[in-house]
């Protein structure tokens, strides 16, 4: 497998990578929740791809729901 990416696929990478760091941050702000937390809506601190954020989380079983109060983006961790 060749090691050359165009730029577009550099970027693409790059964009990953951002988003599964800025996931994992959500992740570990999250790490002492209790059992009675979960399908409860709340709001944590963390490191976003737009910078350090506000981030509303809803925690369930299958996975947490989050929305950055500073960019919008919306998505799903885990599952």
């Amino acid at each position: 497998m060749s090691t050359d990416y165009s730029e577009y696929e550099r970027d693409f990478f790059n964009a990953v990578d951002r988003n599964t760091m800025a996931e994992q941050s959500i992740f570990d702000a999250l790490s002492n929740i209790g059992d009675d937390q979960y399908y409860t809506l709340f709001e944590v601190q963390a490191e976003h791809v737009c910078g350090r954020s506000t981030i509303q989380v809803f925690p369930e079983r299958a996975g947490t729901l989050y929305r950055c109060l500073n960019c919008g983006m919306a998505g799903i961790i885990g599952g």
